[in-house]
């Protein structure tokens, strides 16, 4: 049987589908999974050991382009396409079972990966009853054990988030760094994009110790191989969150503009840090006001709630 997986675009929409993707490689375990991806979280199913084929379509290239794609896709035959980006794609795949073309879920404040999770259980495919983790092997495992100091405590910090607005700020995540450091014998890593360097100096510059700096050095793999030696992640709401909560890590999350009932993290013995706003969570794309969702959160509350999570 030959399925075909069309993903969301975004590395953190991506990794919160993988619930439903679970469902669907516990049910069909002798099927042969494509995944039509975009250039920004192809790596994500690449490396993953499941996926035979990964499609890679990206919506900056011409029409002709696409539609050679889409034509490929059509003739490779495949009898199941799930479609989580509500394409219509699946309609010029003759005689493919697939997720109903003009359905959307009803999100509401559920999490988005039972969101998800909808489009493959009204295919009458039953929940995942058992937890995924990110793909990785032996040769990422050596990798991550380069980076790990024998006898401390992996912790996995990350300050930057795609959107300024959802991002602490440089000075709490130092303050809470030096804490975890000294009184808990922590080895904080700090993780994040290439994008996120500037962030990641500035906390960095602000601590009081030296962080193991991984920003930019770590793929798919390696983060699956480092979230499985970590204790507890720290991070704003970012993809790494959802990364924390399929590789089951305990995560402190912060959260301001952003609703953690949507978007909170999953692994047992998680906590969510916020201000109690009237305007909060807004979801908006600007702050109308000082974005004291964010700012006034404080560090003494982030290393608690990490402490907590360390003691357990």
């Amino acid at each position: 049987m030959k399925i075909l997986v069309i993903e969301l675009s975004n590395l953190g929409d991506a990794l919160l589908t993988f619930p439903a993707l679970h469902a669907l490689w516990q049910s069909y375990p002798q099927a042969e999974f494509h995944v039509l991806a975009s250039p920004r979280n192809k790596d994500l199913f690449i490396s993953n050991p499941r996926v035979q084929r990964v499609w890679v379509l990206d919506k900056q290239a011409g029409l002709w382009r696409r539609g050679l794609i889409v034509l490929d896709l059509v003739l490779e035959g495949f009898q199941l396409v799930v479609d989580f980006k509500n394409t219509m794609i699946p309609l010029f795949i003759p005689r493919a079972r697939h997720t109903p073309v003009f359905f959307r879920p009803r999100p509401g404040n559920r999490h988005r990966a039972e969101t998800h999770l909808e489009w493959v259980t009204r295919l009458g495919i039953p929940a995942p009853q058992s937890r995924l983790r990110l793909p990785f092997d032996v040769r990422e495992e050596r990798k991550v054990e380069e980076w790990l100091e024998k006898g401390k405590v992996p912790v996995v910090m990350v300050p930057g988030a795609r959107s300024h607005l959802k991002r602490w700020s440089a000075a709490g995540f130092a303050e809470v760094a030096d804490r975890l450091i000294e009184r808990h014998q922590a080895q904080v890593l700090l993780v994040g994009e290439e994008q996120e360097r500037p962030i990641a100096d500035e906390v960095t510059r602000a601590m009081r110790n030296r962080p193991t700096d991984l920003v930019n050095r770590t793929n798919v793999r390696q983060l699956g191989a480092l979230l499985s030696h970590a204790k507890l992640v720290i991070t704003n709401d970012n993809a790494c969150l959802h990364a924390a909560s399929v590789a089951g890590v305990p995560t402190v999350a912060i959260f301001g503009p952003t609703d953690e009932r949507k978007y909170g993290p999953r692994a047992a013995g998680s906590a969510v840090v916020r201000r109690t706003l009237v305007c909060a969570p807004c979801e908006l794309a600007l702050c109308p006001y000082h974005h004291e969702c964010m700012s006034g959160v404080t560090a003494d509350e982030v290393y608690s709630a990490a402490a907590r999570i360390l003691q357990s």
